[in-house]
């Protein structure tokens, strides 16, 4: 991945997080207290970041990422507000996220794997989200750990790679 992208990310969570508020007023959000709001966003985002650093760089970032997400999305559940909730704001996050990148101070631009990375991230957020709002269901199965482990699997598969990195795969 990027660490430019990540550090711009990292950068920019704050003015995200203040347009998202701005924004998350409909649907099961609106129910939710000021307090309650946001969630986990911050800190879903800041180790999104993370682990859109290149490989090596976070051991364990990917990890993290994921255990956040299913975090906040168990959370959500604990809000009492339907698992709806996750797409509304993953939905939301998609459309500031790139405008926030591009407005951040010394970003001219985003490259179009830029874009595809982060699409990938609120994907991998949404579907660890999911998870995490279902936790109660699959520790009960005593799959919680398969089911994580699945999640960071899917996530490397997500990830856009470099054709530096492809070639050295063959």
């Amino acid at each position: 991945m990027s660490a430019r992208l990540s550090d711009v990310l990292e950068r920019a969570i704050p003015l995200v997080l203040d347009e998202w508020g701005r924004h998350a007023r409909t649907g099961e959000l609106e129910a939710l207290c000021d307090t309650d709001l946001s969630g986990d966003l911050a800190e879903v985002l800041r180790t999104m970041a993370a682990a859109l650093r290149p490989l090596g760089d976070g051991e364990g970032a990917v990890d993290e990422f994921i255990e956040t997400a299913a975090g906040h999305g168990a959370r959500r559940r604990a809000q009492g507000v339907g698992e709806g909730c996750l797409f509304e704001e993953y939905d939301l996050l998609g459309s500031l996220l790139p405008v926030a990148l591009r407005n951040s101070p010394g970003v001219a631009s985003l490259a179009p794997e830029d874009l595809v990375a982060i699409e990938g991230g609120l994907t991998t957020a949404i579907l660890a989200g999911l998870r995490g709002y279902h936790r109660g269901e699959f520790e009960r199965r005593g799959a919680w750990p398969e089911t994580l482990a699945r999640a960071v699997s899917e996530a490397s598969e997500l990830s856009p790679r470099r054709p530096d990195t492809q070639e050295r795969q063959s």
